[in-house]
This record gives structure tokens, sequence and C-alpha cells, in this order.
């Protein structure tokens, strides 16, 4: 069969036609950005493929769907490959005016929409948030009328925690009627309200392949969240030790809501569950892609399998990886954020036991800017150990240790009075 892949991230470590295997074909469409400046890494990250294009300002261009389209009525297309969240619903598009099996839009539209998404969870009974769709300020004061500050307002369509603000009184309001003009066009802006609850965020992670769950498991955020990082703050994760009490009742409210959802035979799915001041369990959304932000690198140290490739393996008929029914050994994540003005040291190693891997992401001499995404990060470990406490403890040592090893200082030059981040 031939199979088109779109592509936006990284290509190293994503073998697309190896994964597929000699008996079927693959034509890439990528961005130019996923692909290596460096001559022979470029080349290895090519090779496989019956036909590549390299394609500038790849995000939300139609010419990506159009050159698809052309390369389908040249030789046809089986099967569509995209991994991204950004690339659900163009992939689904592709699929449909292909005529071939697959995520198709009205799923796409479900995972992707967070409203649409919301109203078919609402109907089979999962514990939400309020919520309501914002489309202009009166939507929005109506909501808070009715629930109270403090709300959360985020893109129906969003990811990474892009352009999520929380609203705590009418000045923040101003700042997001500042921030989002469409709320004053007749179109309206294509917003959702959340009332805002305390809470731990428990994301879980797994694959469904031909209709059958091959992997559910949760991990928590401990006392951090995907805004903290947008703050300046550290962000971590750790999957659940197998006798947790949460693991059955999160998994059994993730399993409750996917079968609410119309969900395709073979995919990748990243849910968010909160753990309210109480206690209970409020479902927050779900992805129908890989969790982003290292969440990967976790479950291939926790169950020793690359999710993105057994679901690439699934859909080439190629038999993947058995996927053990619990974690081999704990593993968790901690993501070092930027904060404003220039790096001025960074380490290059880390000693804390525990620590599987620590990647810089920045040199000395960036000027830094605050994240825009819940994922960006100047640096980053990866912990391992027999439990939950293990890993979380060498998390929290090696936070400790890059704070205290990595300078910042204010302004664009790297002088001036500072302290260390």
């Amino acid at each position: 069969m031939r199979y088109l892949v779109l592509n936006r991230t990284p290509l190293t470590g994503r073998p697309f036609p190896d994964w597929l295997g000699a008996d079927h074909e693959a034509v890439l469409l990528t961005d130019a950005a996923a692909v290596s400046a460096e001559p022979d890494v470029r080349s290895a990250q090519l090779a496989g493929y019956a036909h590549v294009e390299v394609i500038d300002d790849f995000h939300f261009n139609p010419l990506v769907e159009s050159r698809a389209l052309t390369l389908h009525r040249k030789g046809g297309f089986d099967r569509v490959i995209a991994l991204s969240e950004f690339d659900i619903l163009r992939a689904a598009r592709l699929r449909e005016l292909f005529g071939v099996p697959g995520q198709d839009v009205a799923s796409a539209t479900a995972f992707r929409d967070k409203l649409v998404m919301k109203r078919i969870l609402a109907k089979a009974g999962i514990p939400l948030a309020p919520y309501a769709p914002v489309a202009n300020l009166q939507d929005l004061l109506g909501f808070i009328e009715q629930q109270g500050f403090p709300v959360v307002v985020k893109p129906r369509r969003g990811g990474g925690s892009m352009d999520v603000h929380v609203l705590h009184d009418p000045q923040d309001v101003e700042s997001l009627l500042a921030a989002h003009r469409d709320l004053g066009t007749d179109d309206g802006a294509q917003l959702l309200a959340e009332k805002y609850i305390e809470h731990e965020l428990v994301h879980v992670d797994g694959i469904v392949t031909a209709g059958e769950t091959r992997l559910m498991w949760p991990s928590t955020q401990g006392d951090s969240t995907c805004l903290d990082i947008k703050q300046g703050q550290a962000l971590h994760s750790c999957l659940l030790d197998a006798d947790d009490p949460l693991l059955d009742p999160v998994r059994e409210l993730t399993g409750r809501a996917l079968a609410a959802l119309p969900v395709p035979d073979t995919f990748m799915f990243h849910a968010e569950v909160f753990l309210d001041a109480d206690r209970r369990l409020v479902f927050n959304e779900v992805a129908s892609r890989m969790g982003g932000g290292m969440i990967e690198h976790v479950l291939q140290l926790g169950f020793g399998i690359t999710l993105p490739e057994v679901y690439v393996r699934s859909l080439g008929g190629n038999a993947p990886a058995a996927v053990p029914a619990v974690p081999e050994r704990i593993a968790g994540l901690s993501l070092f954020p930027p904060r404003v003005g220039t790096l001025v040291a960074i380490p290059d190693t880390c000693p804390v036991p525990g620590i599987d891997t620590y990647t810089r992401h920045a040199a000395p001499g960036t000027v830094l800017e605050p994240a825009r995404l819940s994922v960006e990060k100047i640096g980053s470990v990866l912990a391992t150990g027999r439990t939950r406490g293990e890993v979380e403890k060498a998390l929290a040592e090696a936070l400790a240790w890059f704070e205290r090893s990595t300078v910042i200082r204010p302004g664009t030059d790297g002088t001036g009075a500072g302290s260390a981040s």
C-alpha cells in the first residue's frame, strides 16, 4: 500500500518507512523545520521514502493539502498518517478526499474541537467542569455572572496550553479582550470558557489498535500544572505506581470518555483528568495523538515501547512490540522553562542520582522570553526508579540542582545585576 505521511516534528527518531515495512511505499510531506540542515543527518532522515517534499510555512498552510491531492491524483494513496495535534483534521479531510480508511472528519472534530467534545461527553454523563462557548463579550460576561471568577478561557482547537487565560477579575477580562479582537467581530471568536477548579492534573496516555486497548496508563503532575511553565515554574510528571488507588478510577473514567466519542479503530490518545480539592475526578479533555512534552520518552523508559512506532506498525499491518500490562519501572520527567533575560550559565551534565537523561535545550548567550507553550524548556530531565516516590525525589533534587547551576540575568546582553534562576 501507499502511505502519505504528514510531518512537522523532527524526523530523527521517526523512521516511518522502516516502521511501515518494505511491502509499503511511503511519501513524505514535511515541514522544512523538521529536517536537519546537516547534509548527512538530512540524508538519513529522508532515506527510504518514495517521494519527499519539504515545505516552508507548513502550519495551517492549505497548499500542503493541495500538494497532497495532486500527488494522490498521480499515484493514489491508500492511507494517511499524521502524528501532530495540528494535522489531525488536515489528515481527516484528506482521507475523505481520497476515499481511504482512517479517522474521518467527524471523529477528528470531536477530538480537536473542545466544545464538540464536551457536548458529547456531557450527554454521556461524564463529569466535567461547567463550560460554555464564547464568541463575544456578552457570552463571556454571562458565563462569569453565572459561575463567578476564576474562569479559564481557551481556544476550542488549541494545543500545548497556547493562548489559555485564567481570569480572576475584570482587569483580566480587559486583558483578554485586548488579546482577542475576534471577540468584537460579527463572526465571533472560537473560544471556550470553563469554571476553574483547583486540581491535581492526571494525564492518561495510551493506544488502541484494531479496537483493542493496548495501553492506558495514568501519570500525575503533582503540584505542577501545564500553565505553570508559562509562568517560569518547572513542570513535572510521573507514572503512577501499579498499586496506586487512583489507577483504576482514572482508567475507568478515561475508558468511559473514549467510549462516548467517535473513535477510529487505531489511534493514540492523551487524556487529562482533574483530581479536585474534594478528591473527585473531573474529566478535562482528550486528544487522539501522542502526548507532548517528552511523555513519549517517559513511556519508553517505563514500558520499553515507542508509542508512535506501535501505532505506525499497526497501521502497516506489522506486528508491533508487545506492551507490558504494567510498567517495567516507574519513570518521570521535569521540564525547566525559560525566564525573561539572557542565559549566562547552564550546566552540561546532571550529577543527581536517579536521573536517566539530562538535556540542555539552550546555550549561554541565548536571549530568553517567557514560554508560550506548556512544553517549552531550556533544560529537561528524565528519571527512573522502583516507585513514584523514588522518581519524584530525583526530580525534585534535579530541579534544585538546575536552579542553583543556571544563571539568567535581566536584559539582552548578559550584563547587569541578577540572580541565578
